[in-house]
């Protein structure tokens, strides 16, 4: 909205200009605050649509997209401008209070997108953290993923190990060699080499780089899971945690909250219940709903059929005397005359 009414700011003031009627031009003092703030929320909108989508993962992008918006308010909150300087104060300690502290697992996401790895980190936290702080926090992310690395990795060995079962030793056809063999010295001897994990070979291999605008971390490594087993399955079960649940569209919405304080304390069963009873009212057609003339008509008519005499019976004609009974069913009663 700032951005379509500051590229009409010309407009706006010429009109002002020709119609002294029109008051509502924005001042030069509220142009330049204008200008400022929809910098500053332009950092906020491409993060929003970013963590808020739904097709794609975000985990991975949470590193280096939430050190922008830090960065942002952190400049507005030591300038030198008294207007950003008192809107971004409550706005840094939102944001402190919410996004200080950065998550271990958003940074572990974020090493395991190929293009990133662990320069994400060391370049992030350089710029989040001083001094010594900066170094334990990198080494404490980098021990936490050796950790959960360890534990994949032993669940994917006894899965494989259960799946192949005891493996049978066949012996072996070869004729013997005396010791002058020299390719039966070699076979003899224990091979000893230092093999590197899954981890290490993955960390130390360039990053991937990718020209491409949407890249779908999910496919890369789908389609080096025969390379990285272990990492796919960390990978995929990381990638799948959302950075948020929230709308795009409502993540900066100024109305007031749906649920209060006392509405947000029901039971579960008594919400069900509220929420059933709203749909089956809402689900009755109006041609079904009576008007209080039509159950008016209705009461009426009907207590003109209960004043209605059901049965009548002469029983005697005596000194022009006429005596009738005639009773009421519906109120259980009866009279005689």
């Amino acid at each position: 909205m700032l951005e379509s009414a500051i590229y009409y700011k010309q407009a706006f003031q010429g009109y002002a200009l020709r119609d002294s009627n029109f008051v509502w031009s924005p001042t030069i003092d509220e142009w330049t605050r204008a200008e400022k703030v929809s910098k500053l929320l332009e950092v906020f909108l491409k993060a929003t649509d970013l963590f808020s989508g739904t097709s794609y993962p975000t985990s991975n992008l949470f590193l280096t997209e939430i050190f922008k918006v830090k960065k942002e308010i952190s400049n507005a909150f030591i300038s030198d401008d008294s207007f950003l300087k008192d809107m971004s104060r409550p706005m840094y300690e939102k944001f402190e209070k919410y996004w200080g502290e950065i998550g271990v697992l958003m940074s572990i996401a974020s090493i395991l997108d190929p293009r990133f790895k662990m320069m994400s980190v060391e370049w992030t936290f350089e710029r989040l953290y001083l001094g010594n702080e900066c170094a334990i926090r990198v080494q404490d992310v980098k021990s936490k993923l050796r950790s959960l690395f360890e534990k994949y990795r032993n669940v994917f060995m006894a899965s494989k190990a259960a799946t192949n079962g005891s493996t049978t030793s066949t012996p072996s056809n070869e004729p013997t060699t005396d010791g002058y063999d020299f390719m039966a010295y070699l076979r003899s001897r224990p091979v000893v080499t230092e093999q590197k994990t899954e981890l290490e070979v993955y960390l130390d291999e360039p990053n991937h780089t990718c020209v491409e605008p949407n890249f779908d971390v999910l496919k890369w490594w789908s389609q080096h899971c025969s390379k990285f087993p272990v990492l796919t399955k960390l990978a995929k079960d990381i990638f799948c945690i959302p950075i948020t649940t929230v709308a795009s569209e409502s993540a900066f919405s100024a109305g007031g909250r749906i649920l209060d304080d006392y509405r947000s304390s029901l039971s579960k069963d008594m919400v069900e219940l509220l929420v059933c009873g709203g749909d089956w009212l809402r689900a009755v057609s109006k041609t079904t709903i009576k008007t209080l003339e039509q159950s008016a008509k209705e009461e009426e008519k009907l207590e003109i059929d209960m004043l209605v005499p059901t049965e009548c019976v002469v029983l005697d004609v005596e000194m022009e005397v006429v005596v009738v009974s005639f009773g009421l069913p519906n109120l259980g009663v009866s009279w005689m005359w």
